[in-house]
């Protein structure tokens, strides 16, 4: 799926609306922790796109565009892991899984109904995550940094970038993107 915050966007269009749909958009983009415009700049994107109305040739190079922005490719990955964070003065350790991992960030996953306390946009926590990533043989422990925090139906994901961690880890991460 294309990330529409890089798409060139040179076109205003504005819409009348119900009080009721308004406020539903703004319930929905303070879920998803985004703008309402953005809401539904993707909305409108993933409408076109599922009906075939947006052509991929129309979109490639924007995709492209996007693409080539990213420093570091996402390895999408079902890992489990062990989320330890403060709250409260308490420590809290949550078991998640690491949805797709980069040399500096990750993204993870919680049970809709699990324990974790979401904070406001500009509370997003920060946590230390321990996994195991494959062909690595010690566990990873690094400390993260909250960028964005998703509800979906089902689950709440963080998107989360590495705050410190030691030189070692830094070489194991390196090893296992090689």
């Amino acid at each position: 799926m294309l990330c529409l915050t890089y798409m060139k966007k040179d076109v205003v269009y504005s819409i009348r609306m119900s009080l009721l749909v308004r406020e539903s958009l703004n319930r929905a983009a303070a879920k998803e922790r985004r703008t309402v415009a953005s809401l539904l700049d993707k909305m409108i994107f993933n409408y076109l796109e599922d009906n075939e109305y947006l052509q991929l040739t129309e979109t490639l190079n924007d995709r492209r565009r996007y693409r080539d922005r990213r420093r570091f490719k996402r390895n999408k990955i079902t890992l489990p892991a062990t989320l330890t964070i403060r709250a409260r003065g308490k420590k809290e350790i949550l078991a998640c899984v690491i949805i797709n991992i980069t040399p500096k960030g990750v993204l993870v996953s919680f049970p809709k109904k699990s324990k974790i306390k979401i904070g406001t946009e500009g509370d997003l926590p920060h946590f230390k995550l321990s996994f195991h990533l494959p062909q690595i043989e010690n566990i990873i422990h690094c400390q993260f940094k909250s960028i964005r925090i998703i509800e979906k139906v089902r689950e709440i994901q963080i998107a989360a970038v590495i705050k410190e961690s030691n030189e070692e880890t830094l070489k194991q991460l390196k090893l296992y993107f090689d």
